[in-house]
């Protein structure tokens, strides 16, 4: 499997597209940081390359990258000693850029924070006039949110034919999960729940103990045990993956069919994706979206919960949908603008195995790889498919 297939960093842990703020109080002293800086910025082991602008002329700063992910929602930015200290994002997803210019003004180093985590920055100065406007990468303009919309409705269709993709579902295995269910006393807790409020109920518990950390690894074995014990020597949390595999993992051991599906952006190179986990609700005869990155199911305007393929037709409409229950990522407050902006990024292509078992993930037991895209959208060699019905199927009785 190749990179792009295991990679998951949610793009709002990751640098920006473009960012730029202003202010109004530059003095003097600040002239020296005027210009155009760039430099390699390395994210969880991948290379990134940063270029920030400057124009203490014009009070405004701004920020590209060459990584594909959400726009920052820019907040403030200062000068003082020596050091410019740029804060982008919301409260919940607060990231704080600092950074500190050499004697010879050719130089900032410094270091970016966000949930904790802290990595190293290190810019020279490209030039002493610094760039206006929006930045090309890599000789394509940067990919806005109307961008994004665009592409889900210019590619809106699947076909309907009436191919087989094998999915397979192994329900109730008690006995792999033994120790499991014992530590966490999981029949207490879903005790009297079925279908979707289990589905509630466990994505609920999967939330309160373990955190999310989009700048995680992954460990080797990809077993509810394994991705615990990850968790448990990682208290800052786990990547959107680690979250979907073992939230799939205890629902079916709870007699749910559920899989993780990972979420792809249009583009194919270099580009994060998300992974959220699908359960089928016995009750509703559908699929129903469980993220728990961001302890969230939603519903539409008429109060029926959201798959994936609906989510992307409402986000591609510009219509409007709604939490259920306490949602939010890291018990933070949920924002459905940001949460909006952020999943019109990840739903125009879809991939998943189709064996769905205990550590399934690893690739063993036939877990074959499926990518749907839509019709006319033909730039990815892995695509498997084009049929929604056969990628969406309904889980055998």
């Amino acid at each position: 499997m190749n990179v792009k297939k295991s990679i998951c960093i949610v793009a709002i842990l990751l640098s920006s597209i473009f960012v730029a703020c202003s202010r109004t109080n530059t003095t003097e002293a600040d002239i020296s940081f005027h210009g155009k800086w760039g430099g390699a910025v390395v994210i969880s082991g991948t290379e990134d390359y940063w270029t920030i602008n400057i124009d203490t002329v014009e009070n405004t700063v701004t920020i590209s990258s060459t990584a594909l992910a959400v726009d920052f929602m820019p907040v403030d930015w200062e000068i003082e000693n020596g050091t410019i200290i740029i804060s982008m994002n919301d409260e919940a997803n607060r990231m704080v850029v600092t950074l500190s210019i050499s004697e010879n003004n050719e130089e900032l180093e410094g270091n970016f924070a966000q949930y904790g985590l802290i990595n190293n920055v290190n810019l020279s100065r490209t030039s002493d006039r610094p760039e206006t406007g929006l930045f090309s990468i890599g000789g394509q303009p940067p990919v806005t949110y109307e961008d994004r919309i665009q592409d889900l409705r210019d590619f809106a269709e699947f076909s309907d034919d009436e191919e087989t993709i094998p999915f397979f579902y192994d329900l109730g295995r008690r006995d792999l999960y033994t120790d499991l269910i014992e530590r966490f006393d999981l029949d207490t807790l879903t005790a009297g729940y079925s279908d979707v409020r289990l589905m509630v109920v466990l994505l609920n518990w999967v939330c309160d103990n373990f955190l999310h950390d989009g700048n995680s690894g992954m460990p080797d074995e990809r077993n509810a045990y394994a991705l615990i014990n990850y968790l448990d020597n990682n208290p800052d949390g786990g990547n959107c993956r680690i979250l979907a595999i073992l939230l799939a993992e205890v629902l079916r051991l709870y007699g749910i069919e559920a899989k993780h599906i990972t979420l792809h952006p249009k583009e194919v190179n270099g580009i994060v994706v998300h992974v959220v986990t699908h359960a089928y609700s016995r009750e509703l005869g559908k699929w129903i979206m469980l993220d728990p990155t961001f302890r969230v199911l939603l519903q539409d305007t008429d109060g029926i919960f959201l798959d994936i393929p609906a989510l992307r037709a409402v986000i591609a409409d510009g219509g409007e949908f709604f939490p259920y229950g306490n949602a939010g990522r890291n018990n933070q407050p949920f924002n459905e603008e940001s949460y909006r902006n952020f999943m019109a990024d990840y739903l125009f292509r879809f991939s998943s195995g189709t064996n769905f078992t205990f550590g399934s993930e690893d690739g063993i037991m036939g877990n074959q790889y499926n990518m749907l895209a839509p019709i006319g959208y033909i730039d990815d060699p892995d695509i498997t498919t084009h049929s929604a019905r056969a990628f969406w199927s309904v889980p055998a009785r």
